[in-house]
């Protein structure tokens, strides 16, 4: 089942840990999950239709996905190439980047009931640039936590701003 089969008010019939997002492999592209506590329909609109642009930041072969949703605000999302498994990894890393799609799925926090679903076109150089940082999480890093410490450390040391501010931001 892809995200995009989702329909709004459905219930996902997970209890995510936290809110945030919640990248998942699909193909030659990526899901991401987002929960969120108290959206307001406005917000679910915004999220669904506003006009996005999209960069990628690296640092330590950690790529975070920036995202600017008008209506919506920004959202940041760190992938670990380890909280994948092995067959989702190679079908991600093997396919071609140009043809990388995501699909954004907006839910309510602590119920992860779907308020708005959208797909987008990253394009290429940032399926490129995602894919090269996740292939050299493999040899930098030992295990998830390994990586997910890394994570951590970038997000304390570098805001969502200062992300935006060093990368190129693209209509998606």
């Amino acid at each position: 089942m892809s995200a995009l089969d989702l329909k709004v008010g459905q219930s996902l019939g997970i209890r995510p840990a936290g809110e945030g997002p919640a990248p998942v492999l699909a193909g030659g592209g990526f899901e991401v999950f987002f929960f969120y506590e108290d959206i307001s329909d406005a917000e679910a609109r915004g999220f669904a239709a506003g006009a996005l642009s999209c960069g990628v930041y690296v640092e330590d072969a950690v790529p975070v996905l920036v995202i600017d949703i008008e209506g919506f605000g920004g959202l940041e999302v760190a992938f670990n190439i380890y909280a994948e498994p092995e067959d989702k990894r190679r079908t991600f890393f093997e396919s071609n980047p140009a043809m990388g799609i995501a699909h954004l799925v907006l839910c309510d926090f602590p119920d992860a009931t779907v308020r708005a679903v959208r797909a987008i076109r990253p394009g290429p150089m940032l399926m490129a640039e995602i894919k090269k940082a996740c292939l050299d999480q493999l040899s930098l890093y030992r295990d998830i936590g390994h990586c997910f410490r890394a994570m951590t450390r970038l997000y304390e040391t570098i805001g969502p701003e200062d992300m935006r501010e060093r990368v190129l931001m693209r209509p998606a």
